[in-house]
């Protein structure tokens, strides 16, 4: 789990190692300011299929099917289980699983949205790079699994090929502009994401004051990262104090019982609409969780994916 001064913690968890190693993991390449995002090393979805098979079955990732009661604190909320999670309001909402070679893996959530390519996962800006001037590109195997449930992949794998984030996380990781966009090749069946699962819309430049439904995969206590979960209803509570320290549109609170591998996570309204991320929440039990306000930047990083043919 990272944390940074205020005692926040980002909610993406590291399966094999500490999660402090994913912000500090060697990679051969270093954050560009380029516009284009960046493409990653082509998988086909077989050969992404199997190496997070071997890979879950070396790391434990599976057991035997169980359910823990989510912790409630005063402000949170049950962060409840999807009963079946391939149901279309459901299905477009996955697991992310992110590979840093000997730093181990790691896990974040995301979300299908509709696009001219049918093919773009939206998760948080650090699930993707680590943020800032200094900060890294994590571009090892990785795959997006929608409506994944203790192993199954009823929509099977689809593999990571372009990835990009906000200009503003890689140029300052500010958590005001946490989030982050990946263009996905096609599954196992030759078919395009939003061909299999739907997608969601998207908007932003909403005013900030709306009802969330708040889905991602949390992997860590009281969780074990096997199912999908959800808030629903949760009503915005205002902004964190912090949010006015960094650049950027204030951002957005929810009461949510989050952990590590909730990163990303849609936040939708109308049922169906993205209008946030997971990004982050505080170490004490009765914090709301935070996402981003989804405004310009977030309208210019969701063209760009749109705009990538996915290979």
């Amino acid at each position: 789990m990272n944390a940074r001064a205020g005692g926040t913690k980002r909610v993406v968890a590291a399966v094999a190692l500490a999660a402090i190693l994913v912000f500090v993991a060697i990679s051969a390449s270093t954050a560009s300011a380029a516009r284009g995002g960046r493409w990653i090393e082509p998988t086909t979805a077989r050969e992404a299929s199997d190496f997070w098979t071997i890979a879950g079955g070396r790391h434990g990732h599976r057991g035997k099917p169980h359910r823990v009661t989510a912790r409630l604190g005063s402000f949170g909320s049950d962060f409840e289980q999807v009963g079946d999670p391939t149901a279309p309001e459901f299905r477009i909402h996955g697991a992310i699983f992110l590979s840093f070679g000997i730093f181990g893996y790691g896990r974040c959530s995301g979300t299908a949205v509709r696009s001219r390519n049918d093919s773009v996962v939206v998760t948080a800006g650090h699930c993707i790079n680590s943020g800032g001037r200094r900060g890294r590109w994590f571009d090892g195997k990785t795959v997006f699994v929608p409506a994944y449930r203790y192993g199954q992949r009823p929509f099977g794998v689809f593999p990571v090929r372009w990835i990009d984030t906000t200009e503003q996380w890689r140029a300052n990781g500010s958590e005001n502009f946490d989030v982050g966009a990946m263009v996905v090749g096609r599954n196992e069946a030759g078919e395009k994401l939003v061909d299999a699962v739907g997608g969601a819309g998207i908007a932003w430049n909403l005013k900030a004051n709306q009802t969330f439904d708040i889905h991602g995969y949390p992997a860590e206590q009281p969780f074990d990262g096997e199912t999908q979960r959800i808030c629903r209803g949760t009503r915005f509570l205002g902004h964190d104090a912090n949010s006015f320290a960094f650049p950027g549109p204030l951002n957005l609170a929810v009461a949510c019982g989050l952990t590590g591998g909730a990163s990303g996570g849609g936040w939708t309204i109308e049922g169906d609409t993205l209008n946030s991320v997971t990004d982050y929440g505080y170490f004490d039990e009765g914090s709301p969780a935070f996402g981003p306000y989804f405004g310009k930047e977030v309208a210019r990083l969701y063209d760009r994916a749109a705009k990538v043919r996915s290979r």
